[in-house]
């Protein structure tokens, strides 16, 4: 006895809405790739700030750590604002850009400050911060993004060395 296949009666349109089905499910898979990819470049690019950042903090940290001789203490917020002696200006590749107009153009900002520390006067804490430059205004006085900003710290003797 043959088999016999009864097809329904009407199939018309259903491969087209299958297809837009599928359309629509591929459409939002990819906009949302490109959502992940989005954040996957900005977060490539703030890392590789932060460890440039790191990087310069580490550099001035060490200069600082080997100065022979005492280290001149500094105002108490020389970390978070700029003081005369206890700031730099960088360049992306880290050389020192100046200060004034020169520092508009800068990548980076380094700020460190020295104090002695209460429990023994003889050993001083070094504290370097280094901020990505990011000015919300061109008039706007100093840069820094207290967000981006790497922060090391050292305690070294005050006694010459």
């Amino acid at each position: 006895m043959p088999i016999v296949v009864q097809r329904p009666l009407d199939h018309s349109g259903s491969t087209l809405i299958e297809a837009l089905v599928a359309i629509a499910i591929l459409t939002t898979a990819i906009v949302s790739l490109a959502g992940l990819a989005s954040v996957a470049v900005r977060t490539i690019a703030l890392t590789g700030e932060r460890t440039a950042a790191a990087i310069l903090a580490a550099q001035k940290l060490e200069e600082l750590s080997a100065a022979p001789g005492p280290l001149s203490p500094s105002p108490p917020d020389a970390v978070s604002h700029d003081a005369a002696g206890f700031v730099e200006y960088l360049d992306a590749s880290g050389a020192i850009v100046g200060s004034g107009d020169a520092a508009r153009s800068a990548r980076y900002v380094r700020r460190w400050a020295v104090t002695a520390l209460q429990a023994d006067p003889s050993l001083h804490l070094i504290h370097v911060a280094v901020s990505p430059c990011r000015r919300a205004a061109a008039s706007a006085g100093e840069c820094g993004d207290a967000r981006g900003t790497v922060r090391l710290a050292t305690v070294r003797s005050g006694e010459a060395w």
